[in-house]
């Protein structure tokens, strides 16, 4: 962490700003700080700085019993006020079946290729919304780009901007924003973070901090872009999610979502498939330990390819058998990717989330105007959206 992260931090229990004080640098002659602890100078809370990462979680302070034990002395000399065991309780109850899977996934899998990973920023978001005649996609999830797709795309739009990722995972999108923008923020729930630091760590314009949106630690009308990409569904409350979200955009600033979208025209099998894996198989998946559900989510990946053979068979022959199986593989087995390792990431995915909810475009529209941002413009991956707040500086 860099001491001028401090401009865009706040307590995440008051608002307040922080004092930091620093333990350890990286190195002689850095500014960075390594380990140290953050104070609010209102409500006196303590946050860990580890590892170079802003620890900003009710949970933190206890959880980084280490971090307390190295530094006790000069933790001793501060005047500090730890957040009660009951405010610890109340977030780990919420929380912490989310942040032990997201932070198990993206410490685990190998994930899409940098290619998918532009394409599928800049389709999501609208930062360029020449995209959508630049490239022949129907679905960015199986879409396979080329150097040549990435070369068409314009992210000029960031030039000189201050970004921030809501859920940034692993970091894979924030290394592609920080090719454009000035400053670039990555917020997560999870340990995703270690990962995220690690293929980052070139990069010096990227921030991460571990927080949640719910209770944001950062400061509200300060961000010049905000997106969050399949994230906001995640959490206990999606729109709360959003508000927060919004909150931070600067007047004349930007937000882009992309949510789960609901079904349209659900068929009596799509109806079936959503009963089976959203309300028996995922509510118990998201409680088995992560490598548990690691082994099931690799067999489910498998899934994948015979459903899709089966079909394919079927449409070539008509073949009843082939019939049942792709319907019955496809009843649990979820996503597709010519990578078998992604294929099962896919399906790690979607069976981990403790939470996981469906919106449309009109809720999206209706939570932008709530927001106070103008004219939100409805991308083509449902459901995904950008808006401008309204306002100016």
């Amino acid at each position: 962490m860099i001491p001028h992260l401090l401009r865009w931090l706040a307590c995440p229990e008051c608002g307040a700003a922080f004092d930091l004080r620093p333990f350890r640098s990286p190195g002689v002659g850095s500014d960075a700080v390594e380990e140290g602890v953050l104070v609010c100078r209102a409500c006196r809370s303590p946050y860990p700085v580890t590892g170079g990462i802003p620890r900003l979680l009710p949970n933190a302070w206890e959880r980084h019993r280490a971090f307390r034990a190295e530094f006790a002395a000069d933790l001793g000399r501060l005047d500090l006020a730890p957040p009660p065991r009951g405010r610890i309780q109340r977030f780990e109850r919420l929380h912490r079946l989310t942040a032990r899977a997201f932070g198990y996934e993206w410490n685990t899998y190998r994930t899409t290729s940098r290619e998918e990973d532009i394409v599928t920023f800049f389709w999501l978001t609208g930062v360029d919304l020449d995209v959508y005649e630049k490239l022949p996609v129907t679905d960015v999830f199986t879409f396979y780009p080329t150097e040549a797709d990435v070369q068409k795309l314009d992210g000029s739009r960031l030039a000189g901007a201050t970004v921030l990722d809501v859920g940034c995972g692993m970091g894979k999108y924030l290394a592609v924003v920080s090719e454009y923008a000035k400053e670039v923020i990555g917020l997560d729930l999870s340990d995703a973070l270690l990962r995220a630091r690690r293929v980052t760590a070139n990069r010096q314009n990227i921030h991460l901090v571990q927080g949640d949106i719910l209770a944001p630690p950062l400061v509200r009308d300060r961000v010049d872009f905000v997106y969050s990409v399949g994230v906001l569904h995640h959490t206990p409350d999606a729109h709360a999610a959003f508000l927060r979200a919004a909150s931070l955009v600067k007047p004349g600033g930007a937000l882009a979502v992309w949510l789960y979208p609901t079904e349209l025209n659900t068929s009596p099998y799509a109806t079936w498939v959503h009963r089976i894996q959203d309300d028996w198989l995922r509510p118990v998946a998201c409680r088995l330990p992560p490598r548990a559900l690691h082994a099931v989510a690799g067999l489910f990946g498998r899934l994948t390819f015979v459903r899709d053979r089966c079909a394919e068979r079927h449409a070539a022959t008509g073949s009843r058998l082939a019939y049942y199986a792709a319907m019955a593989a496809g009843a649990v087995a979820v996503g597709r990717h010519k990578d078998p390792e992604i294929a099962a990431f896919l399906n790690f995915d979607w069976y981990s989330p403790q939470y996981r909810t469906y919106h449309s475009e009109e809720q999206l529209r209706s939570w932008y105007r709530e927001a106070g941002f103008r004219s939100p413009r409805i991308l083509p991956q449902r459901v995904s959206a950008i808006g401008t707040r309204s306002g100016s500086e």
